[in-house]
């Protein structure tokens, strides 16, 4: 497989290492003077679903899991699911994946959960982890083996947000990678606009991907036992993932996207029959820890 595109700008280690540098004293000064926790929640139960790492984590994967879990073990509890308004294509995902929650986009949690204290008996933030407003709060951390205490670690030079210091220990850590994981990703399905099963012995496939772990899509892929002739990667988030992808169409025959992708194409695209959806799954493999 070669990857074809990256938008991970090419910077020397020094010039990463000072850029991550002047992250860690913006990220110090913005804590202090903005995100000081705040007070408890008086009627929900507020739930911060995170991980260290910038994106790719599976954290909306498991926090759809998470609100239906704790629906099949409440029947009359009501549950809100919170995530950032600029990631519109997982508000339109956990929507899709929800139906029956409230999802609300919102460019501030801690309001948007004090709003909504009173309405709801559970309130779970997909991702929120680095706003120290939401403590406290139950907090569920996706550990994928990274435990980030240097500078080096760092966006830009590492791929983590925060180090492992700028947290209290997490109610919960579930192991996603490793010899004995709590959580396994996978791919279960791959289908097309018109519902037909994609035939893993296809030639020329191209997977497209703009999720902030790459890798793990690829990976995930080859495992369900897809032979991808080539991969893109586009930014995580993008606008224009539905006009890149319809450039992407006229040279490949075929192309397998996220389901967080798919919720940005339009009409056209999600209709085609070369554009696949692939479905992730998630097996939780210590349900008996999960007591919310």
């Amino acid at each position: 497989m070669s990857n074809l595109a990256s938008h991970t700008p090419h910077l020397t280690l020094d010039l990463r290492m000072l850029l991550s540098l002047i992250y860690r004293v913006l990220y110090k000064i913005h804590h202090w003077l903005f995100l000081r926790p705040g007070k408890p929640l008086v009627h929900a139960k507020l739930i911060v679903v995170g991980s260290f790492l910038a994106g790719g984590a599976g954290k909306t994967p498991f926090v759809i899991w998470l609100a239906n879990h704790i629906v099949s073990l409440y029947k009359t509890k009501k549950v809100a699911v919170l995530c950032h308004a600029k990631a519109w294509d997982e508000f339109e995902l956990l929507k899709m994946k929800l139906p029956w929650a409230t999802v609300v986009a919102t460019s501030n949690r801690y309001r948007a959960a004090r709003e909504l204290d009173g309405q709801f008996d559970y309130i779970i933030c997909d991702d929120g982890f680095e706003d120290s407003r939401l403590r406290p709060a139950f907090a569920v951390r996706l550990d994928w083996g990274e435990s980030p205490c240097r500078l080096r670690d760092l966006w830009p030079a590492g791929p983590n947000r925060s180090l492992v210091q700028d947290h209290p220990e997490p109610d919960l850590v579930l192991r996603c990678d490793g010899e004995n994981p709590d959580v396994k990703f996978s791919i279960s399905e791959i289908v097309n606009g018109a519902g037909e099963t994609l035939d893993v012995a296809s030639s020329g496939l191209w997977a497209v991907c703009g999720i902030g772990n790459p890798g793990r899509f690829f990976r995930d892929l080859e495992i369900f036992g897809v032979k991808v002739e080539r991969t893109v990667v586009r930014p995580d988030h993008e606008w224009r993932y539905d006009k890149a992808l319809k450039k992407i169409l006229k040279s490949a025959p075929a192309v397998l996207v996220t389901e967080k992708d798919y919720m940005r194409l339009g009409p056209e695209l999600r209709n085609s029959p070369r554009v696949y959806r692939c479905t992730q799954d998630l097996l939780l493999l210590s349900l008996e820890e999960v007591k919310i």
